[in-house]
């Protein structure tokens, strides 16, 4: 349960924090079959999401001090894009990821967008049901002749 959690904005004084977070919950994903960078990522790149250039809001999960989750919500296009979700894993299935999602469409409805989009590989092992448990509707597949899975598209209306 995410009892004790508490949702904010991301600033970039939480960089030293999500550098270990994300090497972490991307290794679970990596351990499954589905290789990513994210596990080799450094302070220089995720200090880069802060930067201006690229409009785009991010979120982190604390408990006790200690975070435990973020995700990162794009505004480059017409529509928000969430990505790089990630939950510490002793924190997985606990409810940290959801509340992270209910706070990105909340952000995104503020900002008066009327959907949600994301993405994530096709056959992942545990994304898909959680975005689609949560409303959200396939609407493209993206090939990846440089990997083993495709991208797939989802959005959800809010």
């Amino acid at each position: 349960m995410s009892r004790g959690v508490e949702i904010r904005r991301a600033t970039t004084d939480d960089v030293a924090a999500l550098v270990p977070l994300y090497r972490a919950a991307y290794q679970t994903a990596a351990d499954l079959g589905y290789p990513t960078g994210m596990t080799d990522v450094d302070a220089e790149y995720v200090r880069s999401w802060f930067d201006s250039a690229e409009p785009s809001a991010e979120f982190v999960a604390e408990r006790d001090g200690n975070i435990v989750g973020a995700v990162r919500i794009l505004e480059s296009q017409d529509h928000p894009f969430a990505e790089r979700l990630a939950v510490a894993p002793d924190e997985q299935g606990h409810g940290v990821g959801t509340r992270l999602f209910e706070r990105a469409e909340a952000y995104a409805r503020e900002q008066g967008y009327n959907r949600l989009q994301l993405g994530t590989y096709t056959g992942h092992p545990f994304l898909i049901d959680f975005y689609e448990e949560r409303g959200y509707d396939r609407y493209t597949v993206w090939e990846n002749d440089d990997a083993d899975h495709d991208y797939v598209g989802y959005e959800k209306s809010l």
